[in-house]
């Protein structure tokens, strides 16, 4: 394994990312991994990538050095940077669509000449060739690594030819001069203006594609995936902008369900503590679990002072160990939920708008932070569908289907109550907390049922929330709940926009 096997194991299990490298091209595959990577770790990871030995990087990778550090000192690749935001899947978006543009540049030079409109100018043609020239000769030295076997690493000891020496001085010298200089920085500019129109086009789809992401894990961007995008992101978008929107709904989510840490929840989970079995590499300065390629360098004068320097700064590569037990100390992590979902007729309209909209929030939330979820859409008496969202079984058809399905029929919340506390009876469920979503038009009248309520409260210590919408009375529903929130009018903007005003009636601390 070389060093950067590590590094490249990201994107190259991201299939959105190998979709992009093993496409055919006239660039060799470990020369298009090699690039991912780097672009990964800038644009995915987040890390300002250096490149501490120019020379070394010359050698491996060519005219990608003039492109690479002529892209980052544009001001439009720190605004590419930023539009990328907290969200994995719009990162991973970016990194195609400029990797792919990137890849096309070197792979093709006649293409540079068209993201300039009306051509390329007389006085940057001899700058044009020049690049074309030493590109000829970077293609010549990755087939030359390809027929010899030998891997593209950064980290390898240098041993080139006089012909790779001619390039890394060709790139110096290219480097070094102003017209050179002014060329590569109009290519860069001129190559991510194209790129931020192509992000402009997804940028408005993003939270609908992280939905489809996390509904579908694992499944690369197909043309049936994009299909399915097109077809359910009218209403991933009108179902999650109310929530994005509205700060007290936000926050009132954040509040449900209990913390691992909580009394009645105990179960082994992967603790970091733990070190039973290898479960990722990473970087640290932890001597005892750094991989040998490290400790190779303590054998070389010029390396050993390259690993001291890492090991202060905590980026040996090392493998990260994982164990199961209980972790010591209050965890951030929540347990799972299940929701109890009223699809009657009388919460047709904008009820039915609200409950879709916090219950796709409530999904994406627990999706991401590898909650398991149950949602049970009730109606009529021993009328419902259970959809099961979690890691071993994540019904996502149903759901996008819950989300464009009209509410109808009747109400019977002794239905839904009884299969709620049937699913805490299953392991993955049993620290789970029960959510209601209704208009609370109707009452829970079976008395076994409310006694069995009590009796999984004082044993696992469950709570029960209702959320109340279109209605501003609880009824019945007030007297076993913990928590109910009332979704009430802020204004005239009514259930249609932001203007929700959440009212807290009632929080019982048993």
């Amino acid at each position: 394994m070389t060093a950067l096997d590590g590094i490249l194991k990201e994107p190259l299990d991201s299939e959105e990312i190998m979709e992009t490298i093993i496409l055919p091209r006239n660039i060799p595959r470990g020369a298009r991994e090699e690039i991912a990577s780097i672009l990964y770790r800038e644009i995915v990871l987040g890390e300002d990538y250096e490149i501490r030995d120019a020379r070394r990087f010359i050698e491996r990778l060519g005219v990608f050095y003039l492109l690479f550090i002529s892209l980052k000192a544009s001001g439009e690749w720190a605004k590419l940077k930023s539009l990328a935001g907290g969200s994995h899947v719009s990162r991973i978006i970016l990194l195609k669509i400029i990797l792919n543009r990137v890849l096309d540049l070197l792979d093709s030079p006649g293409l540079i000449d068209h993201i300039w409109k009306g051509g390329l100018s007389e006085s940057m043609l001899p700058y044009f060739e020049q690049f074309k020239a030493m590109l000829e000769k970077t293609m010549e030295l990755w087939y030359r690594r390809v027929k010899s076997e030998r891997p593209i690493s950064l980290e390898a000891p240098s041993s080139v030819g006089l012909n790779d020496v001619g390039l890394v001085e060709q790139v110096e010298r290219y480097q070094e001069d102003d017209g050179s200089r002014q060329f590569m920085g109009l290519l860069a500019r001129n190559a991510l203006l194209a790129i931020s129109e192509s992000v402009n086009e997804v940028e408005g789809h993003l939270a609908s594609l992280e939905t489809l992401s996390l509904l579908f894990p694992g499944r690369g961007w197909d043309h049936a995936m994009l299909e399915l995008h097109r077809a359910c992101y009218a209403s991933l978008d009108k179902y999650s902008k109310l929530v994005e929107l509205n700060e007290d709904l936000r926050k009132m989510l954040d509040g449900i369900g209990r913390s691992e840490a909580e009394p009645g929840v105990r179960r082994a989970s992967p603790a970091g503590h733990g070190r039973s079995e290898l479960y990722s590499i990473t970087t640290s300065n932890d001597l005892q679990h750094m991989l040998p390629v490290e400790s190779v360098k303590l054998q070389d004068e010029t390396l050993k002072a390259l690993f001291f320097a890492r090991w202060i700064e905590g980026k040996l590569l090392t493998y990260q160990l994982i164990g199961k037990g209980l972790a010591d100390g209050p965890r951030k992590k929540r347990g799972p939920m299940v929701a109890l979902v009223d699809t009657s007729g009388s919460m047709h309209g904008a009820p039915e708008a609200i409950a879709k909209s916090v219950v796709l929030a409530l999904v994406r939330r627990m999706l991401k932070e590898g909650r398991d979820v149950k949602v049970f859409l009730f109606s009529s008496v021993d009328q419902y569908t259970c959809i099961e969202l979690t890691g071993s079984r994540r019904m996502a058809s149903e759901f996008l289907d819950f989300l464009s399905n009209t509410f109808e029929g009747g109400t019977d919340f002794n239905t839904a109550l009884r299969e709620g506390l049937d699913a805490l009876k299953e392991h993955e469920y049993e620290n789970a907390d029960l959510l209601f979503i209704t208009d609370g038009l109707s009452a829970v009248s079976d008395e076994l049922l409310l006694a069995r309520l009590e009796d999984m409260k004082r044993r696992n210590g469950t709570r029960l929330y209702t959320i109340i919408v279109g209605n501003d009375d609880a009824g019945g529903l007030s007297d076993f709940s913990d928590h109910v929130f009332i979704l009430a009018r802020a204004g005239a903007g009514g259930f249609n926009g932001p203007e929700i005003a959440i009212k807290l009636i009632s929080a019982k601390h048993k």
